[in-house]
């Protein structure tokens, strides 16, 4: 029996015990902007990490410049290299829907990578890929994985995948240890529609309103002094919110919500 699988791929932060508010990065093309741009691209030159992050994010997104995703990767990949965990994810989302930089192999080891830190919603993602054979051969063993944990994580858009391989699911129950056992565990309920949802949690929320987005700007610029002579990124030990990767941005003029979006059709073994 075949059942629609809906991937929605986001760079969206996950949200747990507390909640992180943030601005977007978006396209811009301003004084303000361009003059932003060029700080980074100095701090770039100079061998700074997150610099080099940020300018590949503003070139991908055209914050400050015109957008060009090959000077996106280029920038982005010399971040990942150094092993910048929101380049890295960045590598492997565009390698994964570029038309003109597809790398596949290149996608799934970053996103791996990532995932191994449960970074944002690497696991989810990966778990998407793996139980389908739409981009990727279908690997079950890695897709139980991937989605056990993004179960713990409580990922807000796996209720509505697992709703849809509900019957796949149970049938290949044996194939899918790991998931099946934490489900069991901490069950889902259903809502008002009769949808798997996450159970409503008693859990104060708190919502943390970060930094402006241009006092984040200037307090990395300010580590962009002088030119590096090591190795690694200035600002280890820097909170999420003090971090550009954190922030949310616009990918391909679509919300970070919705930007990457495949259907298709899993047969259950």
């Amino acid at each position: 029996m075949k059942h629609m699988i809906v991937i929605l791929m986001t760079t969206a932060i996950l949200f747990m015990s507390c909640q992180l508010q943030a601005e977007q990065i978006k396209e811009c093309q301003s004084d303000y902007c361009v003059d932003y741009f060029k700080k980074y691209k100095k701090g770039a030159k100079r061998g700074y990490v997150q610099a080099n992050a940020t300018i590949g994010q503003f070139y991908y997104i055209g914050y400050g410049t015109e957008k060009d995703e090959d000077k996106a990767l280029k920038y982005l990949n010399k971040a990942a290299r150094k092993g910048e965990h929101s380049s890295q994810y960045l590598v492997g989302v565009i390698s994964l829907m570029s038309k003109e930089n597809k790398d596949i192999e290149k996608s799934i080891k970053y996103l791996e990578k990532v995932a191994e830190s449960n970074y944002k919603d690497a696991n989810y993602l990966l778990g998407t890929l793996y139980i389908n054979d739409k981009i990727i051969a279908k690997n079950f063993e890695k897709a139980d994985l991937y989605l056990a944990k993004a179960y713990k994580q409580k990922d807000k858009r796996l209720p509505e995948l697992l709703d849809s391989i509900s019957e796949s699911l149970e049938k290949n129950a044996a194939s899918f240890p790991k998931l099946t056992a934490i489900m069991n565990k901490k069950p889902l309920t259903k809502d008002a529609d009769n949808n798997l949802a996450w159970p409503e949690s008693h859990m104060e929320v708190i919502t943390i309103t970060s930094m402006p987005l241009a006092t984040v700007f200037d307090e990395q610029i300010a580590t962009f002094k002088r030119r590096k002579k090591t190795t690694g990124s200035k600002l280890q030990g820097k909170t999420c919110n003090e971090n550009v990767g954190c922030y949310q941005a616009r990918l391909n003029r679509q919300s970070v919500d919705t930007f990457f979006m495949i259907s298709t059709n899993a047969s259950g073994q």
